[in-house]
């Protein structure tokens, strides 16, 4: 998978998919805005989601480091 690289807080590297299907709701074709969480045991993950929706997509943004 292509990464694109964006600087996120405190100067760290953030990588998400170039391909931008994951940031669109599956159900009006919206765009979904990012929330950064964090998960027990699995690490960070940006969760997608469409306000009217919900969640869409998750995304681990180091997965091309493992």
């Amino acid at each position: 998978m292509d990464y694109q690289r964006i600087d996120g807080p405190d100067g760290m590297e953030i990588r998400v998919p170039r391909d931008e299907e994951y940031r669109t709701c599956s159900v009006c074709g919206g765009d979904c805005y990012p929330d950064p969480t964090g998960v027990d045991g699995l690490g960070v993950r940006i969760a997608f989601v469409c306000p009217d929706h919900g969640a869409q997509s998750i995304v681990d943004p180091f997965e091309d480091l493992r």
